[in-house]
């Protein structure tokens, strides 16, 4: 991490005499783009990419303040600031009681700034879309912002014989009933829930087995507290695998789950309806995939409500398949071609704006 911006770097833009920059979450490099935009009065697109509020109140107990506040300090070296920017930020140094309460404060009115200084933002979900508008509340800080989920293309499903032998390497028999999860295993993913809801499940799913495929900190926790269940050789950890590997890990489960609440869109959940899976989803409006009673379940955030809509799948299967196939349909809405064509005439439309607002 650095809080300069290295001229050479700058210079290396200039030279690329580019139409649009684009940046995906206003830390190091994203501020860079933030910087050259404005200093080379470029066009300016954000996409909203992390939920830096949920991030704060999952992680209150480390360290983030001194960083906030030192973006805040970058901040009018980096864009275009007024005197009311001025006072705006500097209101963000006046400490709050509850540390948490003023990590909060800091991420939504830097972020709410920085968006309202760009020519366009993106969410990736009504989740974003929705948590945005409501943090502005000063109307000098408003902007549009359009909804716009990134594409995603259906992996490849594998052979029979992949599947077989993937079953084979993590112990899976062909008539166990198999949930899971694929994507980072960090804490903030809410993945010990689907610990929990497993004893659970396997109360009346005896067959059921429970499966994590990714990698990161966490999992040593996870499998942990997996050693402490009832069954635990029946929580499966596969591992991290490479992108094109993950149409056997889907065509190995009956129900895909998805208990974060910390995420913007969720990429897996495209790649898993576009599998056939049904779905069962805590955060309701993080994904157009999923529509409660047509494609997935919508759980509460409890290990009770999430292993009712899993058994609820497990023991249907009529309704499971039904389901699969509506995930299908839906997700093929968001292909990587419509949404990056939808990306590209957004783009057209902010270059057409931004030179008419240049020459007025």
């Amino acid at each position: 991490m650095s809080l300069f911006f290295p001229p050479r770097v700058l210079s290396r833009i200039k030279e690329l005499d580019l139409d649009v920059i684009h940046f995906f979450t206003p830390s190091q490099v994203g501020m860079m783009g933030v910087y050259a935009s404005h200093k080379c009065d470029i066009p300016l697109v954000a996409q909203h990419c992390t939920d830096l509020r949920e991030y704060v109140e999952h992680y209150q107990d480390t360290m983030l303040l001194p960083g906030l506040l030192a973006l805040i300090a970058l901040l009018p070296f980096t864009m275009k600031v007024n005197g009311k920017d001025i006072r705006e930020l500097l209101k963000m140094y006046l400490p709050r009681r509850e540390r948490v309460q003023w990590n909060i404060d800091i991420v939504e009115r830097v972020l709410t700034l920085i968006y309202s200084k760009c020519d366009a933002v993106i969410a990736l979900s009504r989740k974003s879309k929705e948590q945005l508008e409501s943090w502005q509340t000063n109307e000098d800080y408003c902007y549009e912002i359009t909804l716009m989920p990134n594409g995603v293309d259906r992996i490849k499903p594998p052979t029979e014989k992949q599947l077989d032998d993937f079953r084979a390497e993590h112990g899976i028999d062909k008539k166990d009933e198999v949930f899971g999860f694929v994507g980072r295993l960090g804490a903030e993913k809410n993945l010990a829930l689907l610990i929990e809801a497993f004893e659970k499940v396997a109360e009346k799913r005896p067959k059921a087995r429970l499966l994590f495929v990714g990698d990161f900190e966490y999992r040593a926790t996870l499998e942990q507290m997996a050693n402490q269940t009832a069954h635990p050789d029946r929580i499966t950890f596969t591992g991290a695998l490479p992108r094109e590997r993950l149409g056997v890990a889907y065509a190995a489960m009956d129900v895909f789950t998805f208990p974060s609440l910390t995420d913007t869109q969720g990429w897996v959940l495209h790649e898993a309806a576009l599998a056939g899976l049904p779905i069962v989803l805590i955060d309701k409006d993080v994904s157009e995939v999923v529509v409660n009673g047509e494609s997935g379940i919508y759980a509460e955030n409890s290990a009770e409500s999430v292993a009712g809509a899993v058994v609820d799948l497990l023991s249907h299967p009529k309704k499971r398949g039904e389901f699969g196939s509506e995930s299908q349909r839906l997700a093929r809405h968001f292909t990587e071609k419509r949404q990056v064509s939808k990306l590209a005439k957004l783009y057209e439309q902010v270059i057409i704006e931004h030179q008419a607002e240049s020459n007025d």
